[in-house]
């Protein structure tokens, strides 16, 4: 079987992956099932060696992920429905003046995008954003985007977002260098795209039903206008969840992310064989730090910690919410056994090298790609980390370096074919051509923003 064969073979797969996706509408799991086991069969691993290889790579990538996807969906459904969401997103806008209201959103969304899905995070909150922007004038093409974008940087940088986590167990990026190096390129990324929107001109009003209870009512705080006792989207989320503290609401989302940082730094250099050592990294394992953190919001339902709502029903919607990301992980690490065994890798690699590209650029081109077309950035995040991670040898690229790219690439571009898009643009009371304007700028700036970060830190040989 020629080179070219094979390199054509791998091109024309990745082109039906997207025409299946974005085209006709077949399901991401569906399709990179199909988009798999063709591959295996054009390259001559035969029917029954395809579906081996498929197995293997399935099973092996959920071993290492699944319950940290399942972990970190059961953490961002407890923290909506208890109220601590509200509470983070209350505080951020109190600590800043009135015409400083988009960076408090910013920093609301941005911590709120570590455990929970961007959409998410707007349809809960966009009954705040909404009261607020009517109390100060502000558009609602400014608020609506950054609180959208913020999440969305987080959730396509960092674990335990489903994409980074798939991303970084294909790649063999440890958890600790995934959080730390994220936060590097996500960050400037998020103040990037919310100096972009904040200089939005053009006025649009807050959607009447999430304002129309605060009519001809005096002023108040942003506690006050938050809505959580009105009819707007996401109202149902916590409008019957208890008053939560800041540090309470705080704790499940710093907790784990502190311990597995710390763990990764502190592993190596503690005493080989002590007890400290063993605790440390046991704590800092991420399965185990995801689980004590969803044990640290159990004290978040005060007495309904004990229902079966909180301690069954709450954990099996976590565990749909989960189903979606778990498949995809799945299939897409039957995607890179396949690439690996048939020699892809060797002549995609010999292809790159001859364009004279740097390889970096590959896999932030290739989560680009997919995400504008398919309008999924979890599926950009992983399809990037699959297709790349057995050419990592070859191309003499670090996994870290690899996941990185993905992540940054992967923001770019969110627009009509996105679920996100129309989550916001819909709720904010935008047109689709202020949406395009708002949101699908600005997550490019920040995906390009974040690329650039990551090349200053190869220039400066930070990673």
């Amino acid at each position: 079987m020629s080179d070219l064969f094979t390199l054509l073979a791998f091109l024309g797969a990745i082109a039906v992956l997207v025409l299946f996706i974005a085209r006709f509408k077949v399901h991401p799991v569906a399709t990179l099932f199909i988009v798999v086991v063709v591959l295996g069969l054009v390259l001559g691993m035969g029917g029954t060696g395809s579906i081996e290889l498929v197995k293997e790579g399935f099973g092996s990538t959920l071993a290492s992920v699944g319950l940290l996807i399942i972990f970190g969906c059961v953490l961002g459904k407890m923290l909506e429905l208890s109220g601590a969401a509200m509470k983070i997103t209350e505080t951020a806008l109190r600590l800043f003046s009135e015409n400083k209201v988009p960076w408090a959103i910013a920093l609301a969304s941005t911590v709120l995008g570590i455990p929970l899905i961007a959409d998410t995070a707007v349809v809960m909150l966009i009954p705040i954003v909404s009261a607020l922007a009517y109390r100060t004038g502000i558009s609602m093409m400014k608020l609506g985007p950054i609180l959208y974008l913020g999440a969305y940087v987080m959730t396509s940088v960092i674990p335990p977002g489903p994409g980074p986590l798939a991303s970084a167990s294909l790649l063999g990026v440890s958890m600790g260098e995934a959080i730390v190096y994220g936060l590097a390129v996500g960050v400037p990324g998020v103040l990037a795209a919310t100096l972009y929107l904040s200089r939005t001109k053009t006025y649009v009003p807050p959607k009447p039903e999430f304002v129309e209870h605060l009519a001809g009512a005096s002023g108040g705080g942003p506690a006050e206008a938050s809505g959580t006792g009105g009819d707007g989207a996401g109202s149902d989320s916590a409008g019957d969840a208890p008053r939560v503290s800041l540090l309470g609401s705080l704790l499940p989302i710093l907790t784990p992310i502190a311990f597995i940082v710390f763990a990764s730094l502190a592993g190596p250099v503690l005493p080989e064989g002590s007890w400290i050592t063993a605790t440390v990294l046991f704590i800092g394992e991420p399965t185990v730090a995801l689980f004590i953190a969803c044990l640290l919001a159990l004290p978040l339902f005060r007495g309904r910690w004990r229902d079966k709502s909180t301690l069954n029903d709450l954990f099996e919607a976590g565990l749909r919410v989960a189903a979606m990301p778990l498949a995809l992980t799945g299939v897409g690490g039957a995607l890179a056994t396949i690439i690996r065994e048939t020699g892809v890798a060797e002549n995609v690699a010999g292809t790159i090298e001859s364009t004279g590209l740097s390889p970096v650029i590959i896999p932030f081109l290739i989560a680009a790609a997919v995400c504008t077309i398919t309008g999924s950035n979890i599926l950009g995040v992983m399809t990037s980390a699959a297709i790349m991670q057995p050419l990592l040898p070859a191309l003499d690229l670090q996994p870290l370096v690899v996941y990185l790219a993905c992540a940054t690439g992967a923001q770019i571009m969110k627009h009509a074919n996105s679920s996100g898009f129309w989550v916001t643009t819909t709720l904010s009371n935008m047109t689709v051509g202020q949406g395009i304007r708002s949101i699908g700028v600005a997550s490019v700036i920040s995906g390009v923003t974040g690329f650039a970060v990551l090349n200053v830190m190869i220039a400066t040989g930070l990673v």
